[in-house]
């Protein structure tokens, strides 16, 4: 290079890409905060408490499952930045925290995956599976590579999760005195011959009965699952199977780490369109969300009470619960009839507002829940017609 020495050129070189890291931070949006915890809301509805970090650059926050695009806002106690995400994308900002502390976020979407587009030849992997007398999916799995132990899968969940006890017996300290994050953070399951390595474990009190811990319905993500209740046997396709016309066709909508359908449920010949958590890890027949019926103008006291009970969720929390019998929930060209339905008005167990379809229904319909298009198919299966657990002996 004429004219300039070569030690010239490299410290030159340096000062322009230190001049332009700086320029481009200095181009990020900024937020205001005096706190270190505030609120990320997405979707409008799904609320995070984010601490803030300036150890970490950039400190990510990961969107649900992202089809088209996701709102996103981040709250302080003195200001807020809001952003549409496509799908795909990234968004970069700095909180300035107390006027000095340079928090560099961002907002991520997950990678689309699709199994059809990279997996040659096509699998369609079947595991077994048993139903329940408490309705839960009960699979057999083998934990790294090992052990022998059995997981509810539960459309409700997100991950791998195991019970306390069942991490306490599973897992050896690696420095020989206390079981710390990092010694169930490298996780492998196995699954007839699906296998997921390098899986964090999330502990939890407690877990469907007769087994020791769940599988989320990520595990199948970029994939078509096939549940098939009258030979109780679940297909993972990577490629779309041929779907009859037999069954009804709904689309998924994202809420985070959770998937819901819309349904209608009828009263009194008035039809109440209304979101639906698919989760086949609730046991139950259906859990009506308290304010969303409010909002619906759903005149619940016509509704015949026919039980009151208390319930406990995975953090082994109890949550009072009124039953009542629901008259007609319309899937599709499919109508349920007479269906117990639990009545929330304690929480929100899935973050957002939302009514519950739990496996007692779920199990009454084949099941297509096809992650590469994002929707769900039903058709009617076996337990179509069978009697609902809690209105058995009723008349």
């Amino acid at each position: 290079m004429k004219g300039i020495s070569r030690y010239s050129f490299i410290v030159m070189a340096l000062t322009f890409f230190m001049i332009k890291k700086s320029y481009t931070q200095e181009l990020l949006p900024i937020v205001k905060s005096n706190v270190s915890e505030v609120t990320i809301i997405e979707s409008n509805e799904v609320k995070t408490n984010w601490h803030l970090d300036a150890k970490v650059k950039p400190d990510i926050y990961m969107t649900g499952k992202n089809i088209k695009s996701k709102k996103l806002k981040l709250i302080t106690d003195i200001d807020s930045i809001q952003v549409d995400l496509k799908r795909g994308e990234k968004f970069d900002f700095v909180v300035l925290l107390n006027g000095k502390d340079s928090c560099f976020t961002r907002f991520e979407s997950p990678r689309i995956i699709d199994f059809s587009k990279k997996q040659f030849p096509e699998k369609h992997d079947t595991i077994p599976f048993e139903l329940t007398a408490f309705n839960n999916i009960r699979v057999k799995s083998v934990l790294n590579k090992k052990d022998t132990i059995y997981l509810t899968f539960d459309t409700g969940a997100f991950g791998f999760f195991l019970t306390k006890k069942a991490i306490g017996e599973y897992f050896t300290p690696s420095n020989g005195t206390q079981l710390t994050m990092e010694d169930i953070n490298n996780a492998t399951f196995q699954i007839e011959d699906i296998e997921w390595n390098h899986q964090q474990i999330y502990p939890i009190e407690t877990t469907g009965h007769f087994t020791e811990g769940m599988l989320g319905w990520n595990m199948f993500d970029g994939k078509v699952l096939e549940i098939d209740y009258d030979n109780h046997i679940m297909i993972a396709h990577t490629k779309r199977p041929e779907i009859s016309k037999e069954y009804a066709e709904f689309k998924m909508e994202f809420m985070k780490e959770h998937f819901c359908i819309d349904i209608e449920m009828e009263e009194e010949s008035q039809k109440y369109m209304n979101r639906y958590l698919f989760d086949s890890g609730y046991q139950r027949a259906v859990m009506l969300d308290d304010d969303l019926l409010k909002s619906s103008n759903f005149p619940k006291e016509s509704l015949p009470v026919i039980n009151e009970t208390i319930m406990k969720n995975s953090r082994n929390e109890e949550i009072p619960i009124i039953t009542v019998l629901g008259d007609k929930f319309h899937f599709g060209k499919y109508i349920l009839k007479n269906v117990p339905s639990q009545i929330n008005s304690y929480n929100k167990p899935s973050g957002f507002t939302t009514h519950i379809l739990g496996n007692e229904v779920l199990k009454r319909f084949n099941t297509i829940l096809d992650f590469q298009e994002n929707i769900v198919y039903l058709k009617p299966s076996k337990y179509y017609h069978v009697d609902y657990t809690e209105l058995k002996g009723k008349s």
